[in-house]
């Protein structure tokens, strides 16, 4: 059974930034979040999914969600799905954010949605932004008529009014009980462009939060979404598709690509989509090579299963294999948004990853293993003995090896050293990174001593 995070569950507070294209929404919310979590850049339009951040201001937290601009929209275009995700914003925010142009002055657009918000009967702010000074200020008075109370002039550029809009915006704020303790997974949903990660998460969520559309590169921005199954606590976060970077010829493609490579850094557990039809792609090496290198436990879900036709799962996951011989040491998942194969079930598989990543090997299960692998043929027959054998991390998993002769340790050695742990112990989906030393550490005194 699924259920999604709710007011109740988490008690903050939901403020919607809304307004046409360009008049500066991004910028505001990165300005209330203290970070360029919104991609900004002067062309309109660039934000089209809606973006969340938790904010704590004066002892009281809220959440606030960027929107994309509003247009008016024709049947079946783009702009339609940017006024669905726009609607759904407005319906679960408390709080409306309403941006207008203090430079340009009310538009037609401005007049419609101005006209939605009075009929949600939600509490709304009119803010008039790019008043850069005050000899500016009385741009905002123009706005008084669109019905909306006092406009609060702002300059999201240079900051001014940001700090009073805030300390408003307290006042209608609860106190948060957000929820502390809870074990929460950070899941990045990455993948090259147009592999289903929107579907993916739209399946998983039941509704349209991210915007589907034909187009490659729809979604730019990295979108976190809460998510609570089996009791279990989820983020996810869907990212842009990520290209090798001689493909980026726009600037928010690559601003885009450059925030889904920090959601990999940020999240606990990545899922890599690639295109049943299309196979392990270059973009695709390379990007579960990144989850590797950033230390991320990783699944791969081979989605659009079912557009595949008369393929063997098994013989197909041995090409991959081939193809990335790591892959074997990943649970390959094999997924359709359109049918709903294995998109709930991957939660189940995401869980697991996550649980293993934690793990901390008990000593004398550690000393089990150390003797097991000198007693191998493989090291035996090199007449090498490891000394002593320490687990350093988690997430992710690191090992100390003592070795006297550090030189002695080849490629292919190491290669088997990791493939021994992972035959002894159920690392599936979890990267080891093993280092062979020459010293042993007593953490508890700080004490060192050579072999």
């Amino acid at each position: 059974m699924v259920r999604y995070l709710n007011m109740d569950d988490i008690k903050l507070f939901k403020i919607a930034i809304v307004g046409r294209p360009n008049v500066g929404k991004s910028s505001i919310f990165n300005r209330i979040a203290g970070s360029r979590k919104a991609i900004v850049e002067p062309a309109s339009g660039t934000t089209r999914d809606r973006l969340h951040a938790q904010i704590r201001w004066k002892g009281k937290s809220f959440t606030i969600i960027d929107t994309a601009g509003f247009e008016a929209a024709a049947p079946g275009d783009m702009a339609e799905l940017v006024l669905k995700q726009i609607r759904i914003g407005i319906k679960e925010a408390d709080i409306i954010l309403f941006v207008t142009d203090g430079r340009t002055g009310i538009v037609p657009q401005d007049r419609e949605l101005s006209s939605m918000i009075r009929k949600s009967s939600k509490k709304a702010y009119l803010i008039v932004n790019k008043i850069d000074s005050e000899s500016d200020a009385g741009l905002a008075m123009e706005f008084f008529e669109l019905g909306l109370g006092e406009p609060h002039a702002v300059s999201a550029m240079h900051g001014r009014g940001i700090e009073e809009l805030c300390n408003d915006l307290v006042k209608d704020v609860e106190k948060s009980d957000a929820r502390d303790g809870t074990k929460t997974v950070k899941v990045a949903i990455v993948g090259r462009p147009n592999v289903g990660k929107s579907s993916y998460l739209n399946s998983l969520l039941s509704e349209e939060r991210a915007i589907v559309h034909s187009t490659a590169g729809t979604t730019r921005d990295a979108v976190d979404t809460d998510l609570k199954y089996k009791d279990r606590d989820y983020i996810l976060i869907d990212t842009a598709g990520i290209r090798h970077n001689a493909k980026i010829d726009k600037a928010s493609d690559f601003y885009g690509s450059v925030r889904s490579n920090e959601a990999i850094k940020r999240c606990d557990v990545a899922v890599v989509l690639i295109d049943g039809a299309e196979g392990l792609t270059k973009d695709s090496v390379r990007i579960i090579d990144t989850c590797l290198e950033e230390g991320r436990a990783l699944i791969i879900a081979v989605n659009k299963w079912d557009l595949v036709k008369d393929a063997e799962m098994s013989k197909y996951r041995d090409r991959l294999i081939m193809n990335m011989n790591v892959v074997k040491d990943l649970p390959v998942l094999f997924t359709s948004c359109k049918t709903g194969r294995n998109v709930m079930s991957s939660l189940d598989v995401i869980w697991s990853v996550y649980e293993k990543s934690k793990v901390v090997i008990q000593p004398d299960r550690l000393a089990d293993i150390l003797k097991s692998l000198n007693n191998s043929t493989e090291i035996s027959s090199k007449r090498i003995k490891f000394k002593f054998l320490i687990q350093e991390g988690v997430m992710p998993t690191g090992f100390i090896l003592g070795v006297k002769n550090i030189k002695a340790v080849s490629e292919n050695l190491k290669r088997f050293v990791e493939n021994f742990f992972r035959k002894n112990y159920d690392f599936e989906g979890v990267p080891i990174r093993i280092r062979f030393e020459k010293e042993v550490f007593d953490f508890g005194g700080d004490i060192k001593r050579r072999l």
